[in-house]
């Protein structure tokens, strides 16, 4: 079998997402982590900037335990890929491409930062947990999917 049946993974996830709130109370999610991270390595090349940074004064730019489980996630999903024989580089044919993946990052990442927290945290953490900014949250993402792939349609 190369792949769980979606039922499993999504028990496998709650499972992980209970155990991470119950043993540290904290919901899973990514958004924060990958800003830790950026703002380690940041500190590392220009530490001034990062040390007046308003944002950084409160959430400070260290890599903890949350960070270093982002890091496996990455890393075991390309360990996963590499023996199911699914991971290949991929580079598309029409250059477009690279264009509107860079400006959906961007609209991603600005998106996280404004609605302090990633589509998975509201998602997968927030809506189980009945927050009220979750599950708003989680009917724009779906609304924000659907129209994007409407416009993606219409590219293409």
């Amino acid at each position: 079998m190369r792949y769980l049946p979606p039922w499993i993974t999504g028990l496998l996830l709650a499972g992980l997402n209970t155990l991470l709130f119950v043993f540290f109370n904290r919901p899973w999610g990514i958004g924060g982590a990958e800003m830790k991270l950026v703002a380690a390595f940041e500190n590392l090349i220009m530490p001034s900037h990062v040390s007046s940074n308003l944002h950084f004064q409160t959430f400070t730019p260290q890599v903890n335990w949350f960070v270093l489980l982002i890091i496996g996630m990455v890393i075991g999903s390309f360990i996963s890929a590499k023996l199911g024989r699914d991971f290949k580089v991929r580079v598309p044919q029409e250059r477009k491409w690279l264009a509107y993946t860079f400006v959906g990052g961007i609209l991603m990442g600005l998106g996280e930062r404004i609605g302090n927290g990633c589509n998975v945290g509201h998602i997968l953490s927030g809506v189980p947990l009945f927050s009220i900014a979750s599950i708003v949250g989680g009917a724009f993402i779906v609304v924000g999917a659907y129209v994007g792939s409407k416009i993606m349609v219409r590219l293409v």
